[in-house]
């Protein structure tokens, strides 16, 4: 993946959706919030959905949906443009679609890209699983494990098996490798989408050797072992820089030493490191905060000499502290969101364990004990705030399914500090007038009245 910063979404346009439907809209490019409403059947989870797909190179809903044109416009003013058109069918009377994708710049067509629809998806699938015939289609969309009796859906089953299949390709097993226009394209902009069921993620077992098997991970067990990652990642570049400063110390101190604080800076200076150090404590990312030298009272008493060397000390200091910096501010905006709506309980962070459930008695309590809304709260925010590249357009589907009245009032308050922090943007469908609370400012309609 391209560590380039991400190009952002500025506008979505969709026509003749359902073959009704003519939909603009252009996000907030300020607070980087938008919300879409509307009543039902208008296609606000559809237009999710299809930006979604396509940004990820998954074209099967586009060739089950009705529309004729679908545009993503970008922050350097590229447009990727799909339409759709029909031909005849080898093998059956219907005609077949093609998707036609193409990368416009100054509104002019750079590059183009052709999808076949070879039919239907479902038979394309049944074709994807002929190595696995433990796997069986029941229904229209709905797929039986004989293993274990477990049912998927064409999706998850495309998602779980296509890369064996087909390594390197689209995760729509039909389509051919993409070309590099494309591959750079995807490289340069994402979607993030967060579905209102999100606790359990399919995923393939290989440890118990052939055949692989699904089974389902909790994502709150998932998320503490990433963020467990992390910190052990942060401490040790922690870590590395307390030992690069220390022991470059003596020859800064004769060579190039910083500008000498005075006594009362000093004195600010510390409490200063003081106060971040008992912060880094309690959030559970440092120890026992290190003593000073010598007792900050003796700074009055201090020769010029030394007062040189305690103003290196402050600036080492500092610059170590400074690696934990981000990653404490995230945490911080994780457990104050997530604990102020617990009640009786609440989530600690734990250097060994990652993310750690007790009650308020310090009763430990397991992760995925807690209940389903507790669980997609925890879940939700950990997913803003460590999980999502800036710039990233993250797509969020009715949010209040799992959520208390009260929780929705704190929705868009704690989305919009999280934004600020991790700076990607978001588009939300929700039918909920305490999502969207006093911010009506961000809200764009998706019309009553067909195209």
């Amino acid at each position: 993946m391209s560590t380039e910063p991400l190009l952002r979404v500025s506008s979505i346009q969709v026509e003749g959706l359902f073959d009704l439907y003519d939909h603009r809209v252009d996000l907030k490019p300020d607070d980087r919030v938008t919300i879409l409403h509307g009543p039902n059947g208008v296609g606000k989870t559809m237009l999710l959905r299809m930006v979604n797909d396509l940004l990820i190179g998954r074209y099967s809903l586009f060739m089950q949906i009705p529309f004729r044109r679908f545009a993503l416009t970008l922050t350097d003013g590229s447009q990727l443009d799909l339409t759709i058109s029909h031909r005849p069918s080898q093998v059956n009377t219907e005609p077949s679609k093609v998707l036609k994708l193409s990368l416009l710049e100054a509104g002019e067509q750079r590059e183009t890209y052709e999808i076949f629809g070879n039919e239907d998806i479902l038979s394309r699938a049944e074709v994807l699983v002929r190595r696995f015939p433990w796997i069986n289609r029941i229904g229209e969309d709905e797929w039986h494990d004989g293993r274990d009796d477990s049912l998927m859906t064409t999706e998850e089953v495309v998602d779980l098996y296509v890369d064996e299949m087909y390594p390197g390709r689209s995760r729509d097993p039909r389509v051919r490798p993409e070309p590099e226009w494309l591959k750079a394209l995807r490289d340069s902009v994402a979607a993030h989408l967060i579905e209102a069921q999100q606790l359990l993620r399919l995923s393939v077992d290989h440890s118990s050797g052939y055949p692989a098997r699904p089974r389902n991970v909790h994502r709150v067990l998932e998320y503490a072992n990433d963020l467990r990652a992390k910190i052990n990642d942060t401490m040790a570049r922690y870590g590395q820089q307390s030992q690069r400063l220390d022991q470059s110390f003596p020859k800064r101190l004769l060579t190039s030493p910083p500008p000498t604080l005075s006594t009362d800076d000093l004195k600010t200076r510390m409490e200063e490191l003081d106060t971040k150090r008992a912060g880094l404590k309690e959030i559970g990312l440092l120890d026992e905060p290190e003593a000073h030298p010598f007792d900050t009272a003796a700074l009055d008493r201090l020769d010029s000499a030394s007062q040189r060397v305690m103003s290196l000390y402050v600036q080492d200091t500092a610059e170590k502290l400074e690696v934990l910096a981000d990653l404490a501010h995230r945490i911080r905006l994780l457990l104050d969101n997530v604990n102020r709506k617990f009640l009786h309980k609440r989530i600690r962070i734990d250097r060994e364990a990652g993310l750690v459930a007790e009650r308020e008695d310090g009763t430990p309590l397991k992760l995925e004990a807690l209940s389903s809304g507790e669980q997609h709260e925890l879940v939700l925010h950990y997913d803003l705030l460590f999980r999502v590249r800036p710039n990233t357009l993250v797509l969020i589907d009715e949010p209040e399914l799992s959520l208390h009245v009260a929780w929705q009032k704190r929705f868009l308050p704690n989305l919009l500090e999280i934004v600020a922090t991790a700076r990607f943007d978001v588009l939300i469908a929700t039918h909920s007038p305490y999502i969207v609370g006093e911010r009506s400012d961000l809200m764009i309609g998706l019309g009553e009245d067909p195209a």
